[in-house]
């Protein structure tokens, strides 16, 4: 039972990064662009967060600063993807070598090795002291509130909102969006600085709230698993959610099965990607209800 509740809290915290970051995807997917440069977005928001910290900012203003630095980047991938019409994959691919190079180049001249304050976990009485998984869903620092949060309010605003009902219209046929007057190439760069803003604050839940340091290529590609999870929840908030919880826990099993059994541990590193794979091909024969006009 120990080793179930050492997964369980793992992988709920493990999560959190891909479920922030994967929400953002699912906002820019939504309005028909695959933003591949993702991994550069979290990459520098958990380097901004990482650095606000150890210069004496303070969480609040590091999880701000990492927001406004992961929609700065995201604003990069608007202009040559939207307002450039540029390929947006290659576009994507520029941000994923530049930014984790950036980040990685300054990271080691300015010789930063310093250990980010341990976040408080914050626990609901009672609900906390369920045994085994209690402590794992109900006693977690801030990043996970914020995910819970931000997950509800981007699921009401495609069930309810008339804000998911326009990004939705773009992404499935932006010529007829057009027609009544919406400006595809506005909403689309709308969708881009969002999916910025929330990949900025998964790389600051990642650095400050389930490392607690930074390291060079900290993201380790969850910005593809992240695309994975988007593409493997059909492109809706609550499969997205629970493909990263299920990434969570294979993050989770990675680091923590070798403490009780002789597995490869190489093997148990491919093992999200493996299960990545395998789900990607068992979900190509179902119906699809992606976006009919993805820029690429």
């Amino acid at each position: 039972m120990e080793f179930v509740e050492i997964v369980a809290n793992s992988s709920v915290r493990l999560m959190v990064p891909l479920l922030l970051a994967a929400l953002g995807e699912v906002i820019s997917e939504r309005a028909g662009v695959m933003n591949v440069g993702l991994e550069g977005m979290m990459t520098a928001g958990a380097f901004a967060a990482y650095v606000a910290v150890v210069f004496g900012f303070g969480v609040p203003a590091a999880v701000l600063i990492a927001a406004i630095c992961g929609l700065l980047a995201g604003s990069l991938m608007a202009i040559g993807a939207v307002w450039m019409r540029g390929n947006a994959i290659l576009v994507g691919f520029a941000l994923f070598i530049l930014i984790p190079g950036l980040a990685n180049f300054l990271f080691v001249q300015a010789k930063l090795t310093a250990a980010t304050p341990a976040l408080g976990d914050i626990s609901i009485p009672y609900l906390s002291k369920i045994p085994v998984l209690g402590a794992a869903f109900f006693s977690q620092n801030f990043f996970y509130y914020l995910a819970l949060i931000l997950t509800v309010l981007v699921w009401g605003m495609f069930a309810y909102s008339r804000a998911g009902l326009v990004l939705s219209a773009v992404g499935h046929n932006p010529a007829k969006a057009e027609t009544i007057g919406i400006s595809p190439r506005n909403v689309q760069t709308f969708a881009l600085l969002a999916c910025g803003a929330f990949a900025g604050l998964g790389g600051a839940a990642l650095s400050l709230g389930a490392v607690g340091s930074y390291v060079p290529n900290i993201i380790g590609g969850r910005g593809f698993i992240v695309i994975a999870i988007v593409i493997l929840g059909r492109w809706t908030v609550l499969g997205a959610a629970a493909g990263a919880f299920l990434m969570g826990v294979l993050d989770a099993l990675k680091l923590n099965l070798p403490q009780i059994s002789d597995i490869p541990i190489h093997l148990l590193g491919a093992l999200p990607w493996i299960v990545v794979v395998l789900m990607l091909i068992a979900s190509a024969r179902m119906r699809s209800n992606a976006p009919r006009t993805l820029v690429t």
